[in-house]
């Protein structure tokens, strides 16, 4: 597949770091053999224990616990309500797998994420996907704190928006022009999700056949070729997949998940994601602490901290999603953990489960060689 370069535009005006491609082994699967066999995990043990306990109550609710290390599991730990059949609502960790499915489409020249907008529900030759998926649409979007008072995020999922999710984010003003501010919205992946299914589907005139053209499309070229098939996509009444928010899978699937974006989107010696798409998903933004669809790392102080807060390998990336639910990519580790569960939405929750997996993530013995 050729390499292509996501990135023009933002390196040219200075957003951008070049990012070294860490070394992998593309595995045929997840090796889901006896966690920790022949290691020291007492460190883990502890860790474990002072988050199922409730030792730190600002963590809440831990549901699951999981690391992979160069594709083997090395811990799997799981609370009263979790288990390795149970399934998780992804809330923004869906944001991630949305930008992973438009890859797909670009890597097949289905997509270009800088040609304007062909959706039915916007026209507008300024706005395009790459905007969407980087937030940066400029588009007038109140997140909210998910306050049904005041959040068009949950206008959209559960008041007058859930019935088209997309229209109704279509119709919000430019309040800025594309590309000049980064704000965080759940909108602006629905509308993103909806982009897609347009290209894809541009026959699929009702919302009972873009729902099951989506679902299949989704489940052959991405969920099928990683084994996450768990994974259960949301859509609403209009039939476009809930790309910012609703996605259903177990613990083991979401770090699958993160194993493809470790191993540079290439699984069993297969290119599921275009050369370059995974970098990109790491291209700092206007918001130093975002990329494409995934979180990075940066230092401390930065205006929207990141989940590490710079304590931890610079290299991580991470899905995260609404009450805590965390994949986190550590290529200098050879690590993709997950954490799910249900805490508080605030920033000292999200500080608190920070700090808990910064010795977590350092104690991890660094990877200094492919196969290693």
């Amino acid at each position: 597949m050729k390499r292509r370069d996501f990135n023009i535009g933002l390196a040219a005006a200075g957003l951008g770091a070049t990012l070294a491609a860490a070394p992998f082994a593309a595995r045929a699967d997840v090796r889901w053999e006896t966690p920790g066999a022949g290691l020291d995990t007492s460190a883990l043990d502890a860790a474990w224990a002072r988050a199922a306990s409730g030792a730190i109550a600002a963590l809440g609710q831990t549901d699951a616990f999981l690391i992979l290390r160069d594709g083997a599991l090395l811990y799997e730990r799981y609370g009263p309500d979790g288990g390795q059949d149970v399934r998780h609502v992804s809330w923004s960790m869906a944001k991630s797998i949305t930008q992973a499915l438009i890859g797909i489409a670009v890597g097949d020249s289905v997509v270009d994420i800088d040609r304007p907008l062909k959706t039915p529900h916007r026209s507008d030759p300024n706005l395009t996907l790459r905007h969407l998926i980087t937030l940066t649409d400029g588009l007038a979007w109140d997140e909210g704190d998910y306050d049904p008072a005041r959040s068009d995020a949950a206008r959209m999922l559960y008041g007058e928006g859930r019935f088209d999710g997309a229209a109704y984010v279509a119709a919000k003003p430019q309040e800025i022009p594309p590309g000049t501010r980064w704000r965080y919205s759940t909108g602006a992946f629905h509308l993103a999700a909806a982009e897609l299914q347009a290209n894809l589907f541009p026959r699929a005139k009702t919302p009972e056949r873009r729902r099951a053209a989506m679902a299949d499309w989704m489940g052959r070229r991405l969920f099928d070729p990683i084994g996450m098939t768990s994974a259960v996509p949301e859509f609403d009444a209009a039939g476009t997949f809930v790309g910012g928010s609703l996605l259903y899978a177990t613990a083991r699937d979401f770090a699958r998940f993160g194993e493809l974006y470790r191993n540079q989107g290439i699984w069993d010696h297969r290119q599921v994601l275009p050369e370059g798409w995974v970098a990109f998903a790491r291209r700092r933004t206007l918001q130093r602490a975002y990329g494409a669809g995934w979180w990075v790392e940066a230092r401390a102080g930065n205006d929207e901290p990141s989940l590490l807060r710079g304590a931890g390998p610079m290299d991580a990336f991470s899905a995260q999603g609404h009450n805590g639910q965390v994949i986190l990519v550590v290529p200098s580790k050879g690590a993709v953990l997950v954490r799910l569960g249900l805490m508080d939405d605030g920033a000292k929750a999200w500080e608190a489960l920070g700090r808990w997996l910064v010795p977590v993530v350092n104690a991890l013995p660094d990877r200094t060689a492919p196969g290693a």
